[in-house]
């Protein structure tokens, strides 16, 4: 599995920042112990009109990680840029506005992905996500994106949810897209959000309306990761969580995987709002 790797600007004064690991878990060749030794950029891509536009390219060191911040290029909340591995010295067709397909450090077809920490710090507090984004996802020009959340916090501790939606396609569309969220159990409304392909949308959600029931989001006409991220009261030693959930062929067992996710889309997709 190759990754695309966001890097996402957030509200509240959350950074966000990328860690990519030189070394992977099987990056070894078959019967030796020694490491092979990948010699890889990584390119950072922000979205323009006329395509996507590389703003920087780092070697990557031969240990250790390389930190990418959202604050080192001034991300405003719902902004995105992304990462992008790519072997050492390669040439890039300037013409082609579209990002360029990831270089993978693996010698196996294993389908693990090479696992990438996004983490975010908040009042000096750090909590981390696998921030991968599958190039299989960023390849298709559509789809639709239905996901329920147990995820958000309602306790006596909680200041804040924040729901951010990260799209991301290949090709640099500037299409306009809507996020619905509302209650599962009522089917009331909380949010209508408009946002753009390759952004991210974030939404803010009070303990007061997670606490009415199960949170349902859905889009028609765009794929996405949510993550959800859970902020302490301002009067209060800062705290905070990431989790993310997952589509809903991940519900169901392989055999039933396909045949379970229409069974939900064509129940949620379509269904009136109040």
């Amino acid at each position: 599995m190759t990754c695309y790797y966001p890097i996402i600007g957030l509200p509240r004064g959350i950074v966000s920042h990328l860690s990519y690991s030189t070394l992977t878990q099987n990056q070894r060749t078959s019967g030796s112990l020694r490491p092979r030794n990948h010699s890889l950029d990584m390119a950072i891509y922000a979205p323009r009109c006329e395509g996507w536009q590389c703003l920087d390219r780092f070697a990557l060191p031969p240990a250790g990680d390389l930190r990418i911040r959202s604050s080192d290029y001034q991300l405003g909340p719902g902004e995105l840029l992304v990462a992008v591995p790519l072997s050492r010295g390669e040439a890039l067709d300037p013409a082609d506005p579209r990002l360029p397909l990831p270089c993978s450090k693996k010698v196996d077809r294993s389908p693990v992905a090479e696992r990438c920490s996004l983490a975010f710090t908040w009042r000096g507090v750090t909590s981390s996500y696998q921030g991968e984004y599958p190039v299989r996802m960023a390849q298709l020009e559509g789809g639709t994106l239905l996901s329920f959340d147990a995820l958000l916090q309602t306790g006596a501790n909680v200041g804040l949810n924040l729901l951010c939606l990260v799209n991301l396609g290949r090709g640099c569309r500037s299409d306009e897209h809507n996020l619905e969220v509302f209650v599962a159990r009522s089917r009331r409304r909380l949010r209508s959000i408009p946002y753009r392909s390759n952004s991210c949308c974030v939404v803010e959600i009070s303990p007061d309306e997670a606490a009415g029931g199960e949170i349902f989001m859905r889009s028609t006409t765009s794929l996405g990761i949510p993550i959800f991220i859970t902020l302490s009261r301002e009067d209060l030693p800062a705290s905070m969580s990431v989790e993310h959930t997952h589509p809903p062929t991940e519900l169901f067992s392989e055999r039933d995987r396909m045949r379970g996710s229409r069974m939900i889309k064509r129940s949620w997709l379509g269904m009136p709002l109040q």
